[in-house]
């Protein structure tokens, strides 16, 4: 029998055009079989201490499962160093650690005693805890943490080639120390990539606020556009931040995610 989170999330993508936003709630299982293929993925949706609500972690948001439904629009071709910045279940980078078997993923989120656990717990459960590091991690302290869990090799660059953050834009309270640890995480070359990919919950001109503070610490955009969530023809537009949020109504806001990627500037690497 399906678990009724999945029941849910199907059948309102079937009846509405899409499902909700946040498909998932605390302790609940969650299978995800991605729409382009590839091998499926069940977590646990984590819970937070109660000091830690304002984190949302315990839902797995609809910008999770759009990175998971399109990966192969990241470079994730050959073996790489990924970092997964905020987490929650781990959706993303216990499916690029099932698919690419070559790449080691560091899945990280704030140090929450019940979050961290069942973040481990769900990397466990796909088997690839020996390829998905989990990683307590505060956004904007010192990323030596991080940049330990790497295995240790021949290559003289330290950082990640891929950084990756689903829904992480939301509270623009945090943007900057969001930034800071892009700045210090993201291999200083010229392939090192940024995705970011954000829900419109709350407007487009809280997510244009991130995007002036990464191109502040010598990020350049290569792509910024709003993408469709499902499968229409219509499955993307310029991202324009004067967008009127107002005219538009949840449902159709929900179809969206806006989708950024970024490098370093020649002058930053």
């Amino acid at each position: 029998m399906a678990d009724p989170e999945d029941f849910l999330y199907e059948a309102s993508e079937f009846l509405y055009g899409h499902g909700p936003v946040a498909p998932s709630s605390a302790g609940s299982l969650f299978t995800h079989h991605p729409r382009n293929g590839g091998p499926s993925v069940t977590v646990m949706t984590p819970d937070t201490q109660t000091a830690n609500w304002s984190l949302h972690a315990t839902s797995i948001w609809s910008a999770a499962i759009y990175v998971v439904d399109h990966i192969d629009d990241f470079c994730i071709g050959r073996p790489l160093r990924v970092l997964e910045l905020g987490a929650g279940a781990g959706l993303p980078g216990i499916f690029i650690a099932k698919k690419y078997p070559h790449t080691m993923v560091t899945s990280s989120d704030y140090p929450d005693e019940l979050l961290i656990r069942t973040l481990a717990a769900n990397a466990k459960r796909n088997d690839v805890e020996d390829r998905c590091r989990v990683v307590p991690y505060a956004w904007g302290s010192d990323p030596a943490p991080l940049l330990q869990s790497q295995n240790a090799d021949s290559d003289p660059i330290p950082g990640f080639d891929v950084v990756i953050a689903a829904d992480t834009l939301w509270n623009r309270d945090t943007h900057q120390d969001l930034v800071r640890s892009l700045q210090t995480t993201l291999k200083r070359c010229p392939h090192a990539r940024i995705y970011v990919v954000a829900g419109l919950h709350t407007g487009r001109y809280v997510i244009h606020t991130f995007y002036k503070h990464a191109l502040g610490i010598g990020l350049l955009p290569e792509e910024l556009n709003e993408r469709r969530v499902d499968a229409s023809k219509e499955s993307q537009r310029l991202w324009w931040p004067d967008r009127a949020d107002d005219l538009e109504d949840e449902p159709t806001r929900r179809r969206w995610v806006a989708w950024a990627v970024f490098k370093w500037a020649r002058g930053a690497q």
